[in-house]
């Protein structure tokens, strides 16, 4: 959760805004695990921390998440993140990285593809040896954080942002671990969205 979670709790916050409460069960697979990755290679470790959770976020505009993730699913088949709303759905690539192909639905239930917005952001700068030619720009958080300081703007990964999506985070280890649902503490607003142009505007 504290890992990968990050990036799917912050692309929700964009999207719906500040969470309310949180319930999960949490789980762990294995009482060890090996190390696959330098410096430590082979290494083996115990556990302990939950590496599966499944979480059901209960936002403050009314929406409802289900939220998994999980270290023990060895592959899947589902969509990085769908969602669902009264007049369609929307299906959103891995907002682990930037780009990617958007789908969406109306009622008809006919899955077709967004046309893709020329975006700065979302232009392949990397060739990753297990997902291809992907756009990952790690520093625009940075960028638009100082630009906002010099400006005198709200930056988009504020403080307050920051600080709700990690309560999010551990309210979910809290619950798997009490079975109880946990009212959060803090809250924030939702950040403005970053268009072409600003996008473009940060990287001159």
């Amino acid at each position: 959760m504290l890992d990968m979670g990050p990036y799917y709790i912050g692309n929700l916050i964009n999207f719906l805004g500040p969470v309310r409460r949180v319930a999960a069960l949490a789980t762990s697979a294995h009482a060890t695990r090996t190390v696959t990755s330098q410096p430590n290679p082979g290494q083996v470790i115990p556990v302990n921390t939950p590496t599966n959770i499944h979480a059901l976020l209960d936002f403050h505009n009314g929406a409802t998440v289900n939220l998994s993730v999980s270290w023990d699913v060895q592959a899947h088949k589902r969509v990085n993140m769908e969602l669902y709303g009264t007049e369609g759905s929307l299906f959103v690539p891995d907002p682990n990285f930037f780009g990617g192909q958007i789908e969406m639905a109306g009622k008809d239930g006919k899955i077709t593809p967004v046309p893709a917005w020329d975006h700065p952001f979302g232009r392949a700068n990397q060739d990753n040896p297990h997902h291809g030619p992907l756009a990952n720009y790690r520093c625009a958080g940075v960028a638009d954080m100082v630009d906002a300081i010099v400006t005198g703007r709200d930056a988009r990964c504020a403080l307050d942002r920051s600080l709700h999506a990690v309560e999010v985070m551990l309210a979910a280890l809290q619950s798997g671990a009490t079975g109880a649902f946990v009212t959060l503490t803090t809250t924030c607003t939702r950040p403005a969205p970053l268009g072409p142009d600003a996008a473009a505007a940060l990287m001159a």
